[in-house]
């Protein structure tokens, strides 16, 4: 497995909380610190789905701060996704690997320290976070981002 296939899956982790644009709509939902901070979002979750490598510990950063203020409406969603985040960066812990090592991995150059045999089941377990669970997480997200927060995650 070449690593540079197993990034795949944390674009892909992001690629539904990207491009957020909007204005406040007025109203208590759309002018919440939650809507402000996801709309403002956007530079940092816009590298995980432009693949820009050397930002993804902001973006990550980030999405566990949209989580940890979720509305309780969206709550239950933003844990599976904050789940699946927290699973990205274990396995990248567990194989020796820092989120500022992955421009030097994508050059195809192996920082000292990494695990060869976790590093080979990291595919596996982004695999893992490649659900429907994830899916259907994602797009509670996007649809409330929209309809309360007058941002479009989807674009």
């Amino acid at each position: 497995m070449k690593l540079s296939q197993a990034l795949v899956g944390v674009i892909i982790l992001g690629s539904a909380l990207t491009a957020c644009g909007g204005d406040d709509g007025g109203d208590s939902g759309a002018s919440s610190e939650y809507c402000k901070d996801l709309r403002s979002a956007s530079a940092d979750l816009k590298t995980l789905s432009d693949g820009e490598v050397a930002e993804f510990d902001t973006a990550l950063a980030t999405m566990h701060k949209l989580a940890d203020e979720a509305p309780g409406d969206i709550k239950d969603d933003w844990a599976v996704l904050d789940g699946a985040v927290t699973k990205i960066e274990d396995a990248f812990s567990d194989a020796g690997i820092k989120l500022s090592d992955l421009e030097e991995i994508q050059a195809g150059r192996v920082p000292e320290g990494v695990d060869a045999s976790k590093l080979a089941s990291l595919g596996a377990t982004l695999n893992d976070i490649n659900s429907e669970t994830y899916t259907d997480a994602s797009k509670n997200i996007e649809k409330h981002a929209k309809d309360t927060c007058n941002v479009d995650l989807d674009e």
